[in-house]
C-alpha cells in the first residue's frame, strides 16, 4: 500500500489568521503521521481512528480516504474499500499504489475485469512496479487467461527476481496451465528464497508425491481469501458440491425431523453454505474459518450468531462452551492427521453430541496427500481415530464429493456420536 505523505491544505476559513491555519495544518499532519505509523505497525483500529479524525475536519482528504480504504480491504469490507479508494482517486493525481489497492478490492469483490484494468493502469504508470505485474498476473489467471498470466508474472520477476510471492503465483499459474515442470521450478525458486514458506513447501510436496500432516494454516487462509468472491458459484455450479445439504439430510435421518441442537458450530464455515442448511435446527450457531474474506462473506448471510477468524483447534481450545453438533464440510481435505482436531472436538462435545464431516476417500491405508494438494482419508483410519477419541460411527458412506477436471471425486460422508461414558 502507498504510504507517501501528502501535503494537507488549510481550510481557508474567512477571518482565520495565518498562524491559526498553519497550526491546524501542522496538527492534521501530525495526526496523519501517527496514523500511518500505526497502520504500518498493524494497529488498524488506532490507524483508522486517526484517518477518521482527519476526515471529520477535511472530508475530501485524499490520503486519509485512500488509507481508510486500505484498512477496509484488510478487514474484509470490500465494498467500503472500493468506495473509499475510488473517492480518493477523484481527488488526487493518478497513482500506481492507489490503482493496485483499488484493484485488490475489486478482485476480492469478484469484479475481476475491473481489477485487471486497475492493475494494467498501475503497471502503465509505474512499469517497474513488480506488485502491479504480479497482481495483474493473478487476476488474468482468475479469468482463465493463463498464457497472459504467466507472462505478467514473468515480468514481475524480471523486475524483482527475489519476489517470493511472485514465484509462488507463477507456480500456481503454471499448474493451471498444466505445465508441471515449470510449476515445480517456480516453487523451488520460492523455497530457495524463503525456506520456511509453508504454502510452497506443501504444494511442492504434493507434486512430488511426498506426505505432510496438514496444509499450513497461512496457505489455507491465503487460498480462500483469494477464492471467497467466486467460492459459492464455482463450488456449487461448476464443481457440483452439495455436501452441506447431504450432511443435513443425514443428521435429519439419524435424529428425526423434530431434532433441535442447542449449540452448533460450523468448523471451516467458509461462506456459510453449511450454516444455511443447519440454521433451522440450531439454537445457537457459531462459525470458524481461517480466512477473513470467507468470514466476511458468511457474515453477509446473517445466519450465524457468532463468527470467528482462526485455526479450528485453537478456537475450540479457547472456547469454554460445549456443543451438541459439530459440522466440518470440506475441511478434511486440508488436514491429513486428524487427531488434534478430533481431540479438540471431543473436549467440547456434550455427551451424545454429533460430529458430521466429509472427506475425500482414500482406498489405501491412513491418509494421503494427493497431487491436487488435498488430503484423502481411508475409512479404517477414520474409524480408528473416532474410537480413540471417544466417538462411535453412526454413518459412513461414499458420496460424490465434488468434481475435478470434470470427473467426480468420491468422498465419505461421516457422522460420529460422542460416547456418553466419555471413554
Amino acid at each position: 500500500m502507498s504510504m507517501e505523505k501528502e501535503e494537507t491544505a488549510g481550510t481557508g476559513h474567512p477571518g482565520r489568521s495565518v498562524p491559526a491555519a498553519a497550526a491546524e495544518t501542522a496538527a492534521l499532519q501530525g495526526t496523519l503521521d501517527r496514523a500511518l505509523r500505526e497502520h504500518q505497525a498493524g494497529n488498524l483500529e488506532r490507524a483508522l481512528a486517526g484517518y477518521r479524525q482527519i476526515l471529520q475536519r477535511q472530508p475530501g482528504h485524499a490520503l486519509a480516504l485512500h488509507m481508510s480504504g486500505v484498512i477496509a480491504y484488510q478487514t474484509g469490507e470490500y465494498g467500503e474499500s472500493i468506495n473509499l479508494i475510488s473517492r480518493a482517486a477523484q481527488r488526487m493525481a493518478p497513482d500506481p499504489g492507489l490503482c493496485v489497492n483499488l484493484g485488490n478490492a475489486l478482485q476480492a469483490s469478484g469484479r475481476i475485469t475491473e481489477a485487471v484494468e486497475q492493475f494494467r493502469k498501475a503497471a502503465g504508470l509505474a512499469p517497474g512496479l513488480a506488485v502491479a505485474w504480479n497482481n495483474l498476473g493473478n487476476a488474468l489467471r482468475l479469468q482463465g487467461r493463463h498464457g497472459e498470466a504467466v507472462e505478467a508474472l514473468h515480468q514481475a520477476l524480471r523486475i524483482d527476481d527475489r519476489y517470493t510471492d511472485g514465484w509462488v503465483n507463477l507456480a500456481i499459474a503454471c499448474q493451471e496451465k498444466h505445465d508441471l515442470p515449470a510449476a515445480i521450478r517456480a516453487y523451488e525458486q520460492a523455497l530457495a528464497l524463503e525456506p520456511d514458506h509453508g504454502g510452497a513447501r506443501h504444494m511442492l510436496a504434493a507434486m512430488r508425491g511426498e506426505q505432510t500432516d496438514a496444509a499450513p494454516a497461512e496457505h489455507v487462509a491465503r487460498l480462500f481469501d483469494g477464492y471467497a468472491a467466486r467460492f459459492d458459484h464455482h463450488l456449487v455450479e461448476t464443481l457440483g458440491y452439495s455436501m452441506p445439504r447431504l450432511l443435513r439430510a443425514e443428521i435429519d435421518r439419524l435424529s428425526g425431523p423434530a431434532a433441535h441442537f442447542a449449540r452448533v458450530i460450523d468448523l471451516g464455515c467458509g461462506t456459510g453454505l453449511a450454516g444455511v442448511e443447519f440454521r433451522p435446527v440450531a439454537g445457537h450457531l457459531g462459525g470458524v474459518d481461517l480466512s477473513a474474506a470467507m468470514i466476511s462473506r458468511a457474515r453477509e448471510r446473517a445466519v450465524y450468531d457468532e463468527l470467528r477468524v482462526g485455526d479450528l483447534v485453537t478456537c475450540l481450545a479457547e472456547d469454554p462452551a460445549g456443543y451438541d453438533l459439530f459440522i466440518c464440510a470440506d475441511v478434511f481435505p486440508y488436514i491429513g492427521r486428524v487427531d488434534a482436531l478430533f481431540a479438540a472436538i471431543a473436549a467440547r462435545a456434550a455427551p451424545g453430541a454429533r460430529f458430521a464431516f466429509s472427506t475425500e476417500r482414500h482406498e489405501g491405508e491412513g491418509f494421503a496427500l494427493r497431487p491436487s494438494a488435498r488430503f484423502a482419508h481411508a475409512e479404517g483410519y477414520l474409524r480408528a481415530a473416532a474410537d480413540r477419541h471417544g466417538f462411535t460411527v453412526q454413518a459412513l458412506r461414499t458420496e460424490n464429493l465434488r468434481k475435478q477436471q470434470g470427473a467426480w471425486i468420491p468422498g465419505d460422508l461421516v457422522v460420529l456420536q460422542r460416547r456418553r461414558d466419555r471413554g
